[in-house]
């Protein structure tokens, strides 16, 4: 893995995922917008080894948490939910799109409700919205199906898939 590589690629989504253009995606007036830092958990979790997966998880959280309004509530709920996907991927095979949509799509109601009962920790009079958790982990997983292609060159360019001896796991 080539971590320079990895770190600039979630500067950059945290970046965009924190900026104006994904307002001009966004749906209806409560500003649902796609997750790019869940489609990027997902698709490093069950991409990398489980060593590099669970830095990766953690990482996305941290920076999830910066584009957010607290700081830690993500970092815990992307790097053990995260840590669970890259274990769960050695039982369960994530190969086809759909299934991957729909692993983005569980994680994100997983991640975000997880986040949810922390941020009330941190802030006891925050709400946590069940409908936009939702909407936000479905628009997501729809996302995934156009812009697989992009993640999946920029998973190779950062060398997501290549393991500790640069073998691949069909040359084993």
């Amino acid at each position: 893995m080539r971590w320079f590589r990895f770190a600039f690629l979630i500067i950059a989504a945290a970046v965009i995922q924190a900026s104006a253009l994904m307002g001009t995606i966004s749906l209806t007036d409560m500003h649902i917008k796609p997750d790019l830092l869940l489609i990027l958990l997902v698709y490093f979790a069950i991409s990398c080894e489980s060593y590099d997966a669970i830095i990766c998880s953690f990482a996305i959280g941290f920076a999830a948490d910066l584009t957010g309004a607290a700081i830690g509530p993500h970092f815990i709920s992307f790097g053990l939910l995260g840590t669970a996907l890259a274990h769960i991927k050695k039982v369960i095979l994530l190969k086809q799109t759909r299934q991957q949509a729909a692993a983005i799509f569980v994680m994100g109601i997983l991640t975000y409700i997880l986040a949810s009962i922390l941020i009330k920790f941190k802030v006891p009079s925050a709400a946590a919205n069940m409908f936009k958790i939702f909407t936000v982990s479905i628009y997501s997983a729809i996302l995934w199906f156009l812009v697989k292609w992009f993640v999946r060159a920029m998973g190779k360019w950062v060398g997501a898939g290549v393991f500790r001896f640069g073998a691949k796991p069909q040359e084993r």
